[in-house]
């Protein structure tokens, strides 16, 4: 290899969006493109990066979709269920028997994730959350209203981070300040 390639190939490697280090979950997006991204931080501390992929880089809510979580901080799956839970509810996503219906689905589902690591929701045709942990396939989960509450969280209009949503959804500047 010589020097210009071992130069392009390391810079592209440095500048690649996370699609190109978890690229198994966007096989079910067609023409996956990046729609936008965004960074939650929480008192100053940054926890996510969040980016949203879409066919043509176009969101259609109800058409597939990549969300692409890279975690800044460990998080046990436990907490992260819980946390996923709190949220749907905020957003008035189901009662409280889905919610922890889906709380049990998503500890079975979810692994403790480290720092660095990428988990993706795929949002498949017939409207299935298929999660991944970098390329690995963990399930999915297809119960009625899932998709629209676990999405909702970060792309729904009722969201508590409403700056996230509009950074991933590609309408803002991507670098703001979470709660």
């Amino acid at each position: 290899m010589n020097r210009r390639t071992l130069f392009i190939s390391a810079f592209s490697a440095a500048f690649l969006p996370d699609i190109a280090r978890a690229s198994a979950p966007l096989t079910f997006v067609p023409q996956p493109g990046l729609v936008g991204s965004g960074r939650l931080n929480i008192l100053t501390v940054p926890v996510l990066d969040v980016s949203l992929f879409a066919p043509l880089s176009h969101w259609r809510p109800d058409k597939p979709y990549a969300l692409q979580v890279t975690f800044l901080r460990d998080l046990e799956a436990r907490r992260m269920a819980g946390h996923i839970r709190d949220e749907m509810r905020h957003t008035g996503a189901g009662d409280a028997g889905h919610l922890e219906l889906w709380t049990r689905e998503l500890e079975a589902v979810l692994p403790d994730m480290r720092r660095g690591d990428v988990l993706t929701g795929v949002r498949d045709q017939g409207g299935a959350v298929l999660f991944f942990h970098g390329d690995r396939s963990l399930g999915h989960i297809a119960e009625n209203g899932f998709s629209e509450a676990f999405f909702g969280i970060c792309l729904g209009p009722r969201t508590s981070q409403p700056k996230l949503r509009q950074a991933v959804l590609g309408l803002a500047s991507p670098e703001y300040q979470g709660m």
